[in-house]
C-alpha cells in the first residue's frame, strides 16, 4: 500500500513539473518584441501573399537601385504576416514561445528517456533557459532552432533519417541557418565512422547527399543554397562593415563578462561534462559542441545554436558519466518544483530582466517596444501629407518601409547583406562629418530626415541640423525627430511645425527618458535637466535619468552636487560602468586624479570597451606624462568612437611630440572635417 502511494505521490510530482517547466518555457519567451527587422518581414510577407511571388530585387529602398535580393527567410515571412494579421502580438510571441518551448522539451524529453534519470536535463534545461534569455528573439531563426533540436533528436536516434532530406527543403525556404542540417548530419557519420559503424556512416552519408541536393530546392536555386556561405564568409572574414557594427553580429567577448554571465557559466559547465564523461562520449557530440560553441563566440547570434546541442551533449554526459550516474533524485522532487517556481516568478516578475540590465527595453510582455518604433514620426508624415524622399537612420528603416512602401522607399534598413561597404560608410560618415552629409544630400535628393535620438550615435547629425539654415525640426518624441530641408515644397510645413526650443518650458509630453537625451544631444541643458529631474520625482531610482542629470551636473560646474548624486545612485546600481565612470570624471573635475583614476579603472574592470573611461585614462597618462600609455588608450578610444573631433586633435598633439609628424597632420584633417572646417 506504501509502495502504491509513494508511486501515486511520484507521478503526480512529474505531472506537476511538466507543467511548471512548460509554463517556464512560455512565459520566459513571452517578452517586449524588440526585433526590428520584424516590421520588413511583415511587409515582405504581405508582398508575397499578395503578389503571390518572392521578391527578386529590392523592393524597399531608392538606394539601391532594383539590387538583386535573395530572400531567404521567404516562408518565415508568409507565417509572420498570416498569424500577425489574424492575432496581434500576442500572437507572434505565442508561435516564438511554441517553437522554443519544443525545441527545449524535444532535447530535454530524449535526454530523460535514455537513462530515466531527470537531475541533470532539469538542471541544464533551467541554466539553458538563463542564458537564452538575452536572444529570446521573434526572427525567422525560431524556426531554425526547432528543426536544429529536430535533426539532434532523429540523428541520436538512429531511427527516421530518411525524413531529414524533406525537413532540409522546409528549413531552406524558412532561414539561413538551413546550413547547420547538413553541417551536423556531416559530423554524425564522421563520428560513426571512426567509432566503427560503417553501415550506419554510409547510411549518413546518404542522406547527407539527399540534404546538399535538398538546398536547392528555393526560389533562387544555387543562390539560395549558397547564401549562407557568402554571409558566413562575411561574418568570419570580417570584410562587410556593416556587419562589423550590428550588435548581434559582434562577439559576446566584446561586452562585460557580467553582460552574458550565464552564456559563459553555460559555456563552462556543458564543457566539464565532457570531461566527466572522456572515455565514452562521442566524436560528433565533441565536434559539434567546438563548433557550434566557436560560432557562438564569434558572435552574439549564434549563442542560441550552441546553447541547444551543449543542453544535451552536457545532459547525456553526466547521466551515463561513472561519477554522475548513480545519483538518485526520487525524493528530491519537492526541489524541483520549487526551483521551478523560484525561475517563473525570476521571469514573471521582470526580476530577470532587470537582473541581466534589459528592463528598459524587455520585460514579460507582449507588445512591440517603443524605443525601436517612430510610429509618431511617421503618423506625422502621413497625418501632414508631407511627400518627398527621405533619410533615416538604420534602425528605423524596417518600421519606416512597413508604414510607407509601396509609396514612400527608405534610405537605408537592417538587411546587411544587401548594403555595400562603401554605402555604409557613407552614411555612417554623413551623420558626423557636416561634408559627407552635404555630398549623400546632393547625390541622393531627400528633404526630410527621420532620426533616431534615444540611443548614442546621432548625436553629431542632431546638432548639425538643428544648427543649420537650410534644415528646420518640426517633430520630436521620446525616440524620434524630423528634420525639414527648406525648400520650396516644405515651406507650408515649415511655416506650420517649426519647432523653437529657445525659451521653452517642459509640459507632461515632455516626460520621459528620450526627451531629455534629445535635449542633451541639442546642447539644450536646461530643458534636459528640468526633465530629468522631474522623472527622478516620480521614480527616485530611475538609473539614466540620474546618470544623465549627474553628467549636467559636472559638465556645468556643479561637480560637488553631481558626486551627491552618483553615491546614492551607486547604492542602488553597484555594477553600473556608467556611474563609475562619471564619478571618476567628478573627481578629475576636482583635481582629485587618484580617486578618479580609481572609478574609472573599477568602470572598465565591469565594462572593459567603456568608451568614457578610456578617454578619460588617456587624459590622466597624458597629464601626467607617460605619453605612450596615453597614446594607447587614445588608439583604443578611437576604436569605440571613432568621431571624437577633440580625441583626433589630442592624438595629433602625441603624434607631433614624439615626432611623427605625418600621422599628426593626418588626425589634425580628421578633426577638422568632424568640425566643418
Amino acid at each position: 500500500m506504501d509502495f502504491e502511494v509513494f508511486d501515486l505521490t511520484l507521478f503526480l510530482m512529474k505531472v506537476l513539473l511538466l507543467f511548471l517547466l512548460l509554463s517556464l518555457l512560455f512565459i520566459s519567451q513571452i517578452n517586449t518584441i524588440i526585433d526590428i527587422d520584424l516590421w520588413w518581414n511583415l511587409k515582405a510577407g504581405e508582398y508575397i501573399i499578395e503578389n503571390l511571388e518572392v521578391p527578386r530585387v529590392d523592393i524597399f529602398s531608392y538606394t539601391l537601385g532594383n539590387t538583386p535580393w535573395i530572400d531567404h527567410e521567404w516562408l518565415s515571412q508568409v507565417i509572420f504576416y498570416f498569424i500577425f494579421s489574424s492575432l496581434g502580438w500576442l500572437g507572434l510571441n505565442l508561435l516564438k514561445a511554441l517553437l522554443i518551448a519544443l525545441s527545449f522539451l524535444i532535447l530535454f524529453f530524449f535526454a530523460y528517456s535514455r537513462d530515466k534519470k531527470i537531475l541533470f536535463p532539469f538542471f541544464f534545461l533551467l541554466f539553458s533557459i538563463l542564458a537564452f534569455g538575452y536572444r529570446s528573439v521573434l526572427r525567422p531563426e525560431i524556426f531554425s532552432y526547432l528543426l536544429l533540436c529536430i535533426f539532434l533528436y532523429i540523428l541520436e536516434k538512429g531511427k527516421g533519417i530518411a525524413i531529414l532530406p524533406f525537413l532540409q527543403i522546409l528549413w531552406v525556404n524558412l532561414h539561413g541557418y538551413f546550413i547547420l542540417g547538413p553541417i551536423v548530419v556531416f559530423l554524425y557519420a564522421i563520428g560513426e565512422f571512426f567509432l566503427g559503424d560503417r553501415l550506419r556512416a554510409r547510411k549518413t552519408g546518404l542522406v547527407l547527399i539527399f540534404l546538399i541536393l535538398g538546398c536547392f530546392v528555393n526560389p533562387y536555386f544555387y543562390r539560395g543554397a549558397f547564401y549562407p556561405i557568402r554571409i558566413l564568409l562575411d561574418v568570419f572574414g570580417g570584410q562587410k562593415l556593416l556587419m562589423q557594427n550590428i550588435h548581434e553580429l559582434k562577439m559576446p567577448i566584446a561586452a562585460s563578462f557580467y553582460r552574458y554571465m550565464f552564456f559563459w557559466f553555460f559555456a563552462i559547465l556543458t564543457s566539464f561534462s565532457f570531461i566527466f564523461n572522456l572515455r565514452k562520449v562521442k566524436l560528433s557530440h565533441i565536434l559539434i559542441f567546438a563548433l557550434t560553441f566557436i560560432a557562438s563566440y564569434k558572435a552574439v547570434r549564434n549563442i542560441p545554436v550552441f546553447i541547444f546541442p551543449a543542453m544535451f551533449f552536457a545532459s547525456i554526459n553526466l547521466n551515463a558519466a561513472p561519477l554522475t550516474k548513480r545519483l538518485s533524485v526520487k525524493k528530491n522532487y519537492v526541489v524541483f518544483v520549487l526551483l521551478a517556481c523560484g525561475f517563473i516568478y525570476f521571469f514573471i516578475s521582470n526580476k530577470y530582466y532587470v537582473f541581466m540590465n534589459q528592463y528598459n527595453l524587455r520585460r514579460t510582455e507582449s507588445r512591440f517596444s517603443r524605443f525601436f518604433m517612430p510610429s509618431g514620426a511617421c503618423d506625422f508624415l502621413e497625418k501632414n501629407n508631407i511627400k518627398g524622399r527621405m533619410f533615416n537612420t538604420l534602425d528605423f528603416g524596417p518600421y519606416i518601409g512597413y508604414r510607407f512602401y509601396p509609396e514612400k522607399r527608405i534610405f537605408i534598413d537592417t538587411r546587411t547583406d544587401l548594403y555595400k561597404d562603401d554605402f555604409y560608410r557613407s552614411y555612417a560618415r554623413a551623420q558626423n562629418y557636416p561634408g559627407e552629409w552635404e555630398k549623400i544630400h546632393a547625390e541622393y535628393g531627400f528633404n526630410i530626415a527621420v532620426i533616431r535620438h534615444v540611443f548614442s550615435g546621432t548625436e553629431r547629425i542632431l546638432k548639425y541640423l538643428y544648427r543649420h539654415r537650410d534644415w528646420r525640426l518640426v517633430y520630436y518624441d521620446e525616440n524620434s525627430c524630423i528634420f525639414l530641408n527648406n525648400v520650396q515644397e516644405n515651406a507650408e510645413a515649415i511655416d506650420r511645425f517649426e519647432i523653437d526650443l529657445t525659451g521653452k518650458e517642459i509640459k507632461d509630453p515632455d516626460l520621459a527618458l528620450g526627451m531629455g537625451i534629445l535635449f542633451e544631444k541639442l546642447e539644450k541643458l536646461r530643458l534636459a535637466e528640468q526633465v530629468y529631474l522631474k522623472l527622478l520625482q516620480e521614480d527616485p531610482t530611475f538609473l539614466e535619468a540620474g546618470n544623465n542629470l549627474a553628467s549636467i551636473y559636472i559638465n556645468t560646474g556643479r561637480t560637488v552636487e553631481g558626486i551627491e548624486l552618483l553615491k546614492r545612485f551607486l547604492e542602488y546600481y553597484p555594477k553600473s560602468a556608467e556611474l563609475y565612470a562619471n564619478m571618476g570624471t567628478a573627481y578629475l573635475h576636482l583635481g582629485r586624479k587618484q580617486e578618479g583614476f580609481a572609478f574609472l579603472k573599477r568602470a572598465l574592470e565591469i565594462e572593459p570597451y567603456y568608451r568614457k573611461a578610456s578617454y578619460f585614462f588617456g587624459i590622466i597618462y597624458l597629464e601626467g606624462g607617460e605619453i605612450d600609455k596615453a597614446m594607447k588608450q587614445f588608439i583604443k578610444y578611437s576604436t569605440l568612437d571613432p568621431y571624437d573631433a577633440e580625441a583626433h586633435r589630442i592624438m595629433g598633439d602625441i603624434y607631433a611630440q614624439k615626432g611623427l609628424l605625418k600621422q599628426a597632420e593626418t588626425e589634425y584633417n580628421e578633426a577638422n572635417a568632424l568640425d566643418g572646417i
